[in-house]
């Protein structure tokens, strides 16, 4: 039979069939079906949980598709769609790998940056759909069930990466043809073609045929209805006392590393919030609230935030991490190049960050925050100088100890958000990831009230900035749009380096628009909120292989550079 359109690409790509699990494959090397693999797992119940528990490492793999220096999972694909946006500048050198990203020409189909979104989150869908083809719907089995809702949540949110860079945003007022021309295709047009949805339904039917691009909605509508599920098979194990606690009680480093149900209500909130679902995007953050607070998950307070952090998923003092990565000290890998803390943090003493890409903060956004605002400690100022409250670690290399490693001094506005690890300047990469955090619940629930009811959001929004941030806050917007606005200038303050960023202007159309952000001549760009180079073409490779992806290429152009302003 015909292999598989976007998976046969994946093997194309780099051979991702490698690390598959065995519940796809006979020992003879064909293709197994579905009653097969239900046999296998009836015969081997443990081929479920291995494949369940690798699901958060797939996520961060790294050498899978290229074999390059950011071929280092999920992590590499929100730092280059971070970069894509308007809020984090680095520089124009030769050592920096997000280049494309920062001058928008990584949009081509055949480009590494645009391959590995694609890549990463089929790879793992494609797990799913394995784990789910395999396993039995009716089961009364508590732990497979758990493994089921596994599944379902991680799919969702590899579908949810996905519409984000290959479709633009979701507008509920606009009421669209789908068999529009492209080029007639307006931003935000629930119609618009975004990515196939392949699911452990038509996983075969795709591989023998190909799949069409679904539209933004019907990718929102799966996302929902994975989640959906998800929550309820989670709610099922626990009634029998499986949980993400109990199912890691011998490996508690890694046990936010799973899906519990606070974040699957999370996750929910944020797409229903990316699909303009106002109400219940502030439904579920508030029931997502009110199960983390039951776990002791709470928001980072504001004499943590005043210090680096966001690097330790397991620490006492990382309350507010409520799903992410864990990096294992002892995989050697971290002590290397291809690590996120390696681009990122000039904390790793040993990384692309400390040879000159140090990411750095928009200069006119860290110059709009209070002083009284505890998230301007997250940058150095405009100078180069650290706040009064960095750790002597940090302040002592960031003065004078980078240049004993033979590293570039670290430029005003570079990031102290994400510490190091044991908050000591090291070779050692060992930084975990947020996926999800307390934080940005509050974010939501404030923006979803405000739709019905501006002087609920604006409550929420005042008391969660002025508990946890900045005590002198206040607002007072005069209509949604305007309180909209408030609250995404809290978001791009609050999530910035977590690769949401650039989310969040497709789904508000906002411009990107880098004049006065203190980016490099070459990287100063201002891109109208319809110009097709801000969505990814998809992989030239699929498009060769998939006979029904028609309108894979969006004619996009690469910006040009514009005239910078003070």
């Amino acid at each position: 039979m015909k292999k598989s359109k976007i998976f046969l690409s994946l093997l194309a790509a780099g051979s991702l069939f490698t690390a598959c699990n065995d519940l796809d494959q006979l020992p003879n090397g064909a293709v197994a079906t579905e009653d097969q693999k239900k046999d296998v797992v009836a015969q081997n119940p443990e081929l479920v949980s291995a494949a369940a528990n690798a699901l958060p490492n797939q996520l961060i793999s790294f050498y899978t598709i290229f074999e390059n220096h950011i071929d280092y999972g999920l992590q590499s694909s929100m730092l280059a769609q971070d970069c894509r946006g308007i809020d984090m500048a680095s520089a124009d050198v030769g050592y920096n790998w997000y280049s494309p990203a920062l001058e928008m020409s990584d949009f081509n189909g055949r480009y590494f940056l645009n391959l590995m979104c694609w890549y990463y989150n089929y790879y793992t869908i494609r797990s799913c759909n394995t784990l789910l083809a395999g396993t039995d719907a009716d089961t009364d089995n508590a732990e497979i069930i758990y493994f089921r809702a596994q599944a379902y949540a991680f799919r969702a949110y590899c579908y949810f990466n996905l519409a984000q860079m290959y479709a633009f945003g979701y507008e509920k007022f606009y009421e669209g043809d789908i068999n529009l021309a492209r080029d007639q295709w307006p931003a935000n047009n629930p119609a618009a073609h975004c990515v196939p949805i392949i699911t452990d339904v038509n996983m075969d039917e795709a591989a023998a045929n190909g799949l069409a691009r679904a539209s933004v909605a019907d990718v929102y509508r799966q996302i929902n209805d994975d989640l959906t599920m998800a929550i309820n098979l989670l709610d099922r194990a626990e009634e029998e006392g499986v949980t993400r606690k109990s199912m890691n009680a011998a490996t508690p480093n890694i046990e936010r590393t799973f899906v519990n149900q606070s974040v699957a209500y999370a996750l929910r909130a944020r797409a229903n919030l990316f699909c303009c679902k106002y109400t219940v995007a502030a439904e579920d953050a508030t029931k997502a609230l009110e199960l983390a607070t039951e776990e002791g998950r709470a928001a980072l307070s504001i004499e943590l935030a005043a210090i680096p952090g966001f690097d330790d998923i397991n620490s006492t003092e990382a309350t507010n991490f409520l799903w992410g990565t864990y990096a294992d000290p002892s995989e050697s890998r971290y002590a290397a190049l291809v690590c996120w803390a390696s681009h990122f943090t000039g904390f790793k003493t040993n990384g692309y960050a400390g040879a000159g890409t140090y990411r750095c903060v928009n200069k006119a956004l860290y110059e709009s925050i209070p002083t009284s605002d505890v998230r301007k400690k997250w940058w150095l100022d405009g100078a180069g100088n650290p706040p009064s409250s960095l750790p002597t670690s940090y302040a002592n290399y960031i003065k004078s100890g980078y240049s004993a490693d033979g590293n570039e001094k670290f430029p005003p506005y570079a990031q102290l958000k994400f510490g190091a690890f044991e908050d000591a300047p090291s070779t050692q990469g060992c930084i975990d990831f947020p996926w999800m955090r307390v934080e940005e619940l509050y974010l939501i629930k404030a923006e979803g009230e405000a739709y019905t009811n501006l002087g609920a959001g604006r409550q929420t929004l005042t008391d969660f900035v002025k508990t946890y941030r900045n005590p002198s806050f206040t607002c007072n917007p005069s209509d949604f749009k305007d309180f909209q606005n408030i609250v995404w200038n809290q978001r791009r303050m609050e999530l910035w380096g977590e690769g949401i960023s650039y989310a969040d202007l497709q789904r508000l159309q906002k411009p990107i628009d880098r004049r006065g952000g203190g980016f490099p001549t070459n990287f100063v760009l201002n891109v109208s909120a319809d110009d097709v180079v801000r969505i990814y073409d998809i992989p030239q490779a699929e498009i060769e292989r998939n006979p029904l992806i028609v309108d894979g290429t969006h004619g996009a152009v690469q910006p040009r550079p514009v005239t910078d302003i003070d």
